[in-house]
């Protein structure tokens, strides 16, 4: 069958299309038509923030449907951070309505004269003014385009940071969800489109519902059944700090030295000692996105994982109700916190080795930091030094880029490398820059992982049988946002099994894949996207880490004296994918995937 696609021309209209049958075939949906569509579609000289660049949403097969934790989106285009694809994703309902109205692919192109939003209800598609939504958040667009299409209807919205032009606004879901990691936001605003709004129809019929519910039930009794599902359903990720810090993942100011505060290992408690709310996807049996009330009338989400790590242990805030403010500031003004933190804690150790004359920023100083962190939703005449993200404020402080925190542009989570030998691999050679939750890879922290993945080993610094668990997570982590089901109940929580996903996919689309057919079409993926990095990317694509966290190694924590032996861990990466030992894969290894090679022109 073929995917149903809306090209969104914000100049000159919009037209309805099917991209060709093979693309379902080969790559299924959601985050694989994006990888397809931008591989082969997108001319090779076009700029990040040219109007030519596309802006693509993408929901799986499954999105739409009666599944639980399926009405997520992946959005891709070419990233302004890294040059390579830029993906972020996102939980909640916006992805399903996508597909109830009718499409499963949205294609945004061009540059509006003037700011606007796009609506998509009772199959009409139209382009209103946003002119009066300007300087508005991400929780107040929702609102105010709900009061006007409906209380049925999803919005997405950019926040203040992404009018601003901030190199790693976000995209927030439904004024709840943010659209993570960062990259895709300032392309949204780059063409003037604030917001869309979709109202879709009823559910979409699967294939076979009744093999569709025996998976489902499955995946709730395994839920039912597991401490991690419950602990993620007490806090979120953030459930996972205490291991993390335990393990040594917790460095302070920027990574200089381990984390010696007791605070981060009672923050767990005083999460859940709090009144909150849940705020997780309809009938998922794992919500894990939640509010704190800090009094009857103000409620703000509460802090994730890489949150904590990037503004708690990273800039030294050590007080609750700080954390859960600038977690409530980043999503109301549309800013992922991985690159906030690391901008922030990255020109703070910038002033402190009298890299520049500013002094403005103080480990630990929450007021300084929320300061800061308000001005990004500011427009200034000069950009905001801060605004650019870590990949380009490198650049401007010479000596800095040995304690930048960036692979290929992009910001890198706060949790420590040094401390899980699986996270530097997944960091180093992540074709979205930096960042490991493209493979979400939380293994390290969880004390029994699935029997499911390949060659346990257990040990955070023992090399063996890190690359075929990482590989097996950038495989997993591909399929499931292919398919349309939330990667953080099948990767973060391990709730969802190989077996349990084919069924959902056969019941939805009646199309039955063996678990080999599984890993190839994953593969097929991470490949089309490694050969984008390493033809796109800013840096080429090379794998590597920031000499602090590949040669400097703690002098005090769990991970002391640990660093990763990236070199050998990369030979044997690029040899079990059948890559050339520079990285590149081979063309023997295309014609086994049917890629279309890339050519001195593509």
């Amino acid at each position: 069958m073929a995917l149903r696609t809306l090209t969104i021309d914000l100049a000159r209209g919009h037209a309805r299309q099917f991209l060709p049958a093979t693309v379902e075939r080969d790559y299924l949906g959601g985050r694989g038509a994006i990888a397809w569509l931008l591989w082969h579609h997108l001319p090779p000289a076009t700029a990040p923030m040219a109007p030519e660049n596309v802006l693509v949403f993408a929901a799986g097969p499954l999105a739409g449907t009666s599944a639980f934790a399926s009405g997520g989106f992946v959005v891709g285009t070419r990233s302004p951070l890294t040059g390579a694809i830029a993906y972020s994703w996102a939980q909640g309902h916006w992805g399903a309505q996508l597909r109830r109205a009718g499409y499963d692919v949205l294609v945004i192109r061009g540059q509006a004269t003037d700011w606007v939003y796009l609506a998509i209800e009772d199959n009409q598609v139209q382009l209103h003014s946003a002119t009066h939504l300007l300087g508005a958040d991400t929780v107040a667009t929702a609102a105010m385009l709900q009061a006007r299409h409906g209380y049925e209807a999803t919005v997405l919205a950019l926040g203040p940071a992404g009018e601003a032009e901030v190199a790693y606004a976000s995209i927030v879901a439904e004024g709840r969800y943010p659209a993570e990691p960062a990259g895709t936001g300032v392309v949204m605003g780059a063409k003037r489109l604030k917001a869309i709004v979709i109202r879709g129809g009823p559910p979409l019929t699967a294939h076979d519902p009744q093999r569709m519910q025996a998976a489902l039930d499955v995946i709730r009794r395994r839920v039912e059944s597991s401490h991690v599902a419950a602990g993620l359903s007490e806090v979120g990720s953030s459930h996972l700090l205490t291991r993390a810090v335990e393990q040594g993942a917790f460095t302070e100011h920027n990574g200089q030295r381990g984390y010696g505060s007791e605070h981060m290992l009672t923050l767990r408690s005083s999460l859940t000692a709090h009144p909150r709310e849940s705020r997780g996807c309809q009938d998922c049996p794992m919500p894990c996105y939640f509010d704190l009330f800090q009094n009857p009338e103000v409620r703000r989400p509460v802090p994730e994982l890489e949150c904590v790590a990037g503004f708690g242990a990273w800039c030294g805030i050590t007080d609750l109700d700080c954390l859960t403010l600038l977690a409530d500031r980043c999503l109301r003004l549309g800013l992922d916190p991985v690159a906030t933190s690391a901008a922030v804690s990255f020109l703070m150790e910038c002033q402190e080795q009298g890299l520049t004359q500013q002094k403005s920023l103080v480990w630990g100083d929450g007021k300084a930091i929320l300061t800061a962190v308000e001005n990004l939703g500011r427009k200034h005449e000069k950009r905001d030094l801060l605004s650019l993200g870590v990949g380009e404020m490198q650049g401007v402080f010479w000596g800095s880029e040995a304690f930048a925190p960036q692979v290929k542009g992009q910001a890198m989570p706060a949790l420590d490398v040094r401390a899980s030998y699986l996270l530097a691999l997944a960091t180093a050679t992540a074709p979205i820059g930096g960042d490991y939750r493209y493979a979400m890879a939380y293994e390290p922290f969880h004390p029994t992982p699935p029997p499911w993945i390949p060659e346990q080993s257990g040990m955070p610094h023992d090399a063996y049988g890190k690359v075929a668990r990482l590989i097996w997570h950038e495989r997993f982590a591909a399929i499931l946002d292919a398919a349309g089901i939330c990667r953080r109940l099948g990767l973060m929580g391990y709730q969802i099994s190989p077996r349990e996903l084919l069924a959902l996919i056969a019941g939805a689309t009646g199309v039955v894949l063996t678990g080999a057919d599984m890993s190839r079409l994953g593969e097929r993926i991470l490949t089309v996207e490694r050969l984008f990095a390493r033809r796109y990317a800013d840096n080429g694509g090379l794998d590597t880490l920031p000499s602090r966290w590949l040669r400097e190694p703690l002098e005090d924590g769990s991970a002391a004296d640990q660093l990763p032996p990236l070199a050998s861990m990369l030979a044997a990466y690029y040899q079990r994918h059948g890559w050339s030992p520079a990285g590149d894969p081979t063309p023997e290894r295309l014609d086994e995937l049917g890629i279309k090679r890339p050519t001195s022109s593509a």
